[in-house]
């Protein structure tokens, strides 16, 4: 009889911890609080067009393909003119960088040759201006960064965020991707939630929603949650590992997709950030329907605001969320249009905030019981394509031990 794993947790962490599992042939029982799979990530369908509530796409891989060929899950590369990618300075500049910052980024680089790696507990901000420049790091580095991980580039952890990666549990590495870059699902990332969850249910998983669960130390488990749930659900079992995930700083964050008629004065792109400098209140904002075919008929923005510079953000309401947007659009387009509609999300406590307090924290990380592991967004990486390789590197480790392989 195969063994059988809880899976606490059914974002997208518990979901392809799941997947991954259930093909190394263990039986899975998965948990989750909510009375819906996917945490973060959904699609919502409006009049105007496709609402993602969390990521809009994800990096493709060979991995990632795979996974969704057996899920039968097609996914969608992005329109060709989602290539073009703005970080504003006074304008937006597709290479935001005077003469003399380029001249000195480059000088940088090659005196500090075979020096590049981060040195410990070193700040994102520390080591751009080693190695980059002030100019390369604050329009350049911290700017693209921050859009990604929401933090402040003075206290992000630059060891956990450019330091080598692994690919511990793994026997081989996965194949190259057919297509580059980031894809999704033509209908939005829900499908490709609602293809695992399906995918997961046919192959025998038990899935039981509105649970809150305790970890039993001698029963095969992995935590796929947040920080702050994973604590919850250790605190009997392993109450120093609890400690040390209450002391992850967790980021809140808010996004607003609105939706206006179109002008011929659109920019076209991926979307553009915006350095902390440039009198804008949003990280960033996203052009949703140049990126992938049929998110809408509309111009449709996702404004991203929130993370580690503007906490408060999160309490205000749609009235003054929509006032927000205003201003930052007026001031990149130059124009008061009004929006068709606004919808916006709200993330409390949403993302850990990859700082040197993160970086300390995973280096002195208490042991965990024999049969417990742990997957989550707080352990390595962001990204879903990040979260995707811990999955499969955590399910196969565990199958290995509980079947007696060498890990």
């Amino acid at each position: 009889m195969a063994q059988r794993v809880t899976v606490i947790g059914g974002g997208f962490s518990g979901l392809t911890t799941a997947y991954y599992l259930l093909r190394e042939g263990l039986e899975v029982r998965l948990l989750e609080r909510e009375g819906r799979t996917g945490g973060l990530v959904g699609t919502r369908r409006t009049p105007e067009g496709l609402v993602e509530t969390a990521a809009n796409g994800i990096l493709n891989s060979g991995r990632l393909e795979g996974m969704c060929r057996e899920i039968g899950v097609p996914l969608e590369p992005p329109r060709r003119e989602s290539r073009a990618r703005y970080i504003w300075r006074g304008r937006p500049r597709r290479y935001p960088l005077t003469a003399a910052e380029t001249v000195r980024m480059a000088a940088g680089l090659i005196g500090n040759f075979g020096r590049w790696g981060p040195r410990p507990e070193e700040t994102i901000a520390a080591w751009g201006g080693r190695v980059l420049g002030q100019g390369a790091t604050e329009y350049g580095l911290v700017t693209a960064l921050g859009g990604i991980y929401a933090g402040d580039g003075g206290r992000l952890s630059a060891s956990l965020i450019l330091g080598p990666r692994t690919r511990a549990g793994e026997a081989e590495k996965p194949p190259r991707p057919s297509v580059r870059g980031t894809v999704a699902p033509r209908g939005g990332m829900q499908e490709l939630i609602d293809g695992l969850t399906h995918w997961i249910e046919q192959a025998g998983a038990r899935i039981e929603y509105h649970q809150r669960a305790e970890v039993d130390p001698d029963s095969p488990t992995v935590v796929c949650t947040s920080a702050r749930e994973a604590a919850d659900c250790l605190a009997p079992a392993a109450p120093a590992v609890a400690e040390a995930l209450r002391r992850i700083e967790m980021l809140s964050l808010v996004t607003v997709t609105a939706f206006y008629a179109r002008e011929a004065g659109d920019l076209p792109g991926f979307g553009c950030l915006f350095p902390r400098d440039q009198g804008f209140r949003a990280r960033g904002v996203l052009f949703n329907d140049s990126i992938f075919e049929g998110r809408s008929g509309f111009r449709s923005e996702a404004w991203i605001f929130g993370g580690a510079h503007d906490p408060g953000i999160v309490d205000l309401d749609e009235a003054a969320l929509g006032e927000v947007v205003a201003r930052d659009r007026e001031r990149m387009t130059g124009r008061t249009t009004a929006p068709l509609a606004l919808y916006a999300t709200r993330w409390p406590a949403a993302l850990p905030h990859y700082d040197v307090t993160l970086e300390r924290t995973l280096g002195a990380f208490p042991p965990l019981p024999p049969r417990v592991r742990l997957a989550g967004n707080y352990l390595g990486g962001i990204g879903l394509a990040r979260i995707l390789d811990r999955s499969a590197r955590v399910a196969v480790g565990l199958a290995a031990r509980l079947k007696g392989r060498p890990v």
